[in-house]
């Protein structure tokens, strides 16, 4: 009972504190308590609530990734495949011996203009030579020196053998025909193609990826004479660009499908199998697609206005941003009033009292710096 009389005192007490209020404050206190939401939120004073999210800097512009000069040379020597010791070739009705030579070549397909070469001190009948089964030289030698033998290209393989052989006496059992062989060497031209490649690296930012709308490579190929040279092929992360005996000194731009490139790491590799090019002015072009700039309308009414300007009610920014412990950079425009914000803090707010209408107003929020804006709010406070 005596809980129950108290419970009635307090009540009573607080319905003449309300009565006994000025107009003006009961009123107040009755809107704040009638816009509360369930959750307890007061969303009536909320002007404008957006979530940009990830905006960069680099759409709306133009870019290029610039790569340095390249050379790609095409060196050919000449080379000693093989030295063999001397040695001697006979037919006779009561001796035959021939001769194997074993050689191996590492590239075939760029050994050019290979040859036997050897001196014979000692010679009778006719003289063979078998390159892999196949003959290349069948004569009689007239002299100690001769022109050294051609080994045909299309003969030749990574592993090869050199037969010698000397023509059989008839029926002149008593003779034997013989060739003393000496100073025998297989020499041919080597041509090294390590430096006739490069490849070189450049990196895509995930927002340049992201926003990117073209990409265009490039280039001016220089070269002595188009017809020492062979196509000039480029690849992007191993997909084909380009293959063609360029135009020397001419200017060459070649689209890039997106689909070709990285978010990050890409590599772009220049190749020839003939001759020697300088590649210069090499360039990836960007493009990128519409800017990233948000632009928000929102309404103040008559009754808000008036309050603002009386000073009862505040206006207020809020910039809530993802924390990536890096400094924030960006330009808001409210109704043409522009300030640069700059924060390396998660949220920013900004009191705009003096920037706003009645009626419609826009804003608008331009990145200086790649960013992710979890929240955009304005609200009368």
């Amino acid at each position: 009972m005596n809980a129950a009389v108290l419970v009635a005192i307090i009540a009573g007490l607080i319905i003449l504190y309300i009565v006994f209020l000025p107009s003006s404050e009961r009123e107040k206190l009755v809107e704040e308590k009638t816009s509360k939401t369930a959750t307890g939120e007061d969303n009536s004073n909320v002007l404008l609530k957006a979530f940009p999210g990830k905006l960069s800097v680099s759409q709306g512009l133009e870019d290029e990734k610039s790569i340095s000069n390249i050379f790609l040379v095409e060196t050919t020597n000449a080379k000693e495949l093989e030295k063999i010791n001397p040695f001697i070739v006979r037919n006779g009705w009561f001796d035959k011996k021939t001769k194997v030579i074993d050689f191996e070549l590492e590239d075939p397909d760029n050994t050019d203009n290979a040859v036997a070469s050897f001196t014979a001190k000692k010679r009778k009948g006719v003289l063979a030579i078998k390159l892999n089964g196949a003959n290349v030289f069948e004569n009689e030698l007239t002299s100690e020196v001769i022109e050294p033998v051609k080994l045909d290209k299309k003969l030749l393989g990574k592993k090869n053998s050199l037969e010698f052989s000397v023509s059989s006496v008839g029926m002149q059992f008593w003779t034997t025909n013989e060739y003393s062989l000496e100073n025998v060497k297989i020499v041919g031209d080597i041509t090294d193609t390590s430096k006739q490649e490069s490849t070189n690296i450049f990196t895509l930012s995930e927002s340049e990826f992201s926003s990117m709308d073209k990409a265009t490579l490039k280039f001016i190929p220089y070269c002595s004479n188009v017809n020492d040279v062979g196509a000039l092929d480029v690849f992007i992360n191993n997909k084909k660009l380009f293959s063609s005996v360029p135009v020397c000194n001419n200017v060459y731009k070649q689209s890039i499908p997106k689909s070709a490139l990285n978010d990050g790491e890409n590599n772009i590799i220049f190749k020839t199998n003939k001759g020697s090019y300088s590649v210069e002015q090499i360039k990836i072009a960007l493009e990128f697609k519409e800017p990233s700039v948000k632009t928000y309308f929102f309404e103040v009414t008559p009754d808000a206005f008036r309050k603002i300007r009386s000073g009862d009610q505040d206006v207020e920014v809020a910039i809530k941003f993802i924390d990536d412990k890096k400094q924030k950079r960006a330009k808001l425009d409210v109704n043409g009033h522009v300030e640069t914000i700059e924060t390396d803090k998660t949220t920013f707010t900004k009191n705009i009292n003096s920037k706003v209408s009645e009626g419609n107003n826009f804003l608008r929020f331009e990145p200086l710096e790649d960013m992710e804006v979890a929240e955009l709010r304005i609200e009368l406070v």
